[in-house]
C-alpha cells in the first residue's frame, strides 16, 4: 500500500530537519567522525491507570561498527498523573547498568541512578515533550573510569513528534543539553545531543524505530573523535 502524499511529504519534511539539527545546528567539529551502530530492545507495561514499567537494553558499536563499545541495562517506573492542570506529567525512577569497553581495552561496570520530570502537550497530530532529568554515577578521577566519587549531572531535553490519526508512522525530532555539577558546586554544559527518528506500528503493541543520533561535546580536544550513531530499535508496549 502506497503511502499518502501528505505522510510522504512530512517525512521528507522532518528527515530535513534532522538532517539541519545534526549537521548544520552543531558547527564546531572534531578532526574525525566515527560511524557507529545501537541496537536497541524496550518492554513497557502499564498497571491501572498511573503506572509503568520499563525494561531496556542497548548495545552500541564504534570504530565503524565493528568494535563493541557498550551495553546498557535500564530498569524504572513511572508515575503518570491524569486529573486537571497534571495531566501529561510523569514523575519516573530509573537505574542502569552500563557495562563500557575502554580505550584500554578493559572492560568497566558502574551503575546510575536517575530521577525524570516529564511533560508532553498534545496539539492536533504534533505532540510536544520536555523532560528534565537529574542522575548520579559514581565516577574514579584519579584514572577517568566511573568507578568511586560521584558524578552529578543534569539533562533537559526537548522533542517534537508528528503522527497523523490512523497512520502507523511516526517523525520525531529532538535535542538535548547535558550539564555537570563540577568541585565548586557550578554547573557547566557538558555536551549536547541530537536524534531524528522514524517510528513504524508494526502490530497493536510492537513499535519499529529507525534513529540517527548525533553526540557534541562543547569543549574538545584536538584529538577528540566525533561519533555519530545509525541505530535500529523494538518495543512492545501494553
Amino acid at each position: 500500500m502506497m503511502l499518502p502524499n501528505k505522510i510522504v511529504r512530512w517525512g521528507k519534511s522532518l528527515f530535513a530537519l534532522t538532517i539541519i539539527l545534526l549537521f548544520g545546528l552543531t558547527l564546531t567539529a572534531q578532526n574525525s567522525t566515527d560511524f557507529a551502530g545501537m541496537l536497541t530492545a524496550e518492554y513497557q507495561h502499564g498497571f491501572g491507570d498511573h503506572w509503568d514499567v520499563n525494561v531496556k537494553e542497548d548495545l552500541r558499536f564504534d570504530h565503524d561498527f565493528s568494535q563493541y563499545s557498550r551495553s546498557k541495562t535500564s530498569v524504572g517506573v513511572d508515575y503518570k498523573f491524569k486529573r486537571n492542570m497534571l495531566e501529561g506529567l510523569k514523575l519516573g525512577v530509573y537505574f542502569d547498568f552500563i557495562n563500557r569497553y575502554t580505550d584500554n581495552h578493559i572492560y568497566r561496570n558502574r551503575g546510575r541512578l536517575s530521577f525524570n520530570i516529564t511533560y508532553k502537550y498534545p496539539f492536533r497530530n504534533w505532540e510536544f515533550a520536555f523532560r528534565t532529568r537529574y542522575q548520579m554515577m559514581g565516577r574514579d578521577e584519579t584514572t577517568g573510569y566511573y568507578n568511586l566519587m560521584i558524578q552529578h549531572v543534569w539533562r533537559n531535553r526537548l522533542s517534537i513528534d508528528y503522527h497523523m490519526k490512523g497512520s502507523r508512522w511516526k517523525y520525531g525530532v529532538s535535542g538535548e543539553l547535558c550539564s555537570e555539577l563540577d568541585n565548586d558546586n557550578k554547573l557547566f554544559l557538558e555536551s549536547m545531543l541530537f536524534v531524528g527518528n522514524i517510528d513504524y506500528r508494526i502490530t497493536r503493541y510492537q513499535y519499529l524505530s529507525v534513529f540517527i543520533r548525533d553526540y557534541k561535546d562543547v569543549y574538545i580536544n584536538s584529538d577528540q573523535v566525533r561519533t555519530i550513531y545509525f541505530g535500529i530499535g523494538w518495543r512492545y508496549k501494553r
